[in-house]
């Protein structure tokens, strides 16, 4: 007599899917909590200090731009076009519609972008706030000039250094006090001793009102106005 061999095929039962997918279900659910807070915490952390390393990369570019300023020269006393190569550093302290807006041009030997033709190595630079073209943002702009020989006006390069500046002051220290303008023809043609920066910049939400400011101090190297007799009466500090 022969007995017959049955095959049973092993497989999961209805409920024992359901369970399984109610398992996996959960475990999606809490890996997208974590996720979503992790992304949080991200946006919070970049949204905190955006303003501060945004602030950081353009004071970079003012620095290196101070601290390569060339020693001015008094454009009436100029004998040779070549002197143009040296002019005036002249730093104003304008306030427009209450907001303030200090306007400082001087030359420099620091990088800038490439222009078209005649990039000169000493360029004339003008850093300023104001609406830039297709803009309604008050920017930090810098604005460069690298053919300082040419016989015709030439407009200035422009790069935009910070959005969003709803105040920009400058202060110059001639070795005893702060000033708010400089003008290096009534200065005995010289720099000041160093340059300080405040940026005022407004990073408000419709929740929250967020007016954040920025303060750098900038010594120049090529300043003699600290031991400038005609510049302050002999006093450094």
């Amino acid at each position: 007599m022969k007995v017959r061999a049955h095959n049973f095929r092993c497989g999961f039962t209805l409920i024992e899917l359901v369970v399984a997918l109610g398992m996996v279900a959960i475990l999606a659910g809490s890996l997208f909590v974590s996720m979503k807070l992790a992304f949080g915490a991200k946006a919070s952390a970049e949204k905190a200090i955006e303003p501060s390393r945004t602030t950081e990369l353009a004071m970079e570019f003012v620095r290196n731009d101070l601290e390569n300023a060339l020693a001015p020269h008094d454009p009436s006393t100029y004998t040779s076009p070549f002197q143009y190569l040296a002019g005036t550093f002249e730093g104003t302290d304008n306030t427009a519609s209450g907001v303030d807006a200090a306007d400082l041009t001087f030359y420099t030997t620091a990088d800038m972008k490439d222009h078209l033709t005649a990039n000169g190595e000493i360029k004339e630079v003008e850093l300023t706030l104001e609406v830039p073209a297709g803009s309604t943002q008050r920017c930090l702009v810098r604005k460069c000039s690298r053919n300082l020989l040419s016989e015709t006006t030439v407009t200035p390069d422009e790069e935009i250094l910070c959005r969003n500046v709803t105040g920009l002051t400058m202060r110059y220290f001639d070795g005893s006090n702060w000033d708010t303008s400089w003008d290096s023809t009534a200065e005995d043609n010289t720099l000041p001793a160093a340059v300080e920066v405040t940026m005022t910049l407004d990073r408000s939400t419709p929740q929250e009102q967020r007016i954040l400011r920025f303060v750098r101090v900038f010594p120049m190297a090529c300043s003699t106005a600290a031991y400038d007799s005609q510049v302050n009466s002999g006093a450094t500090q």
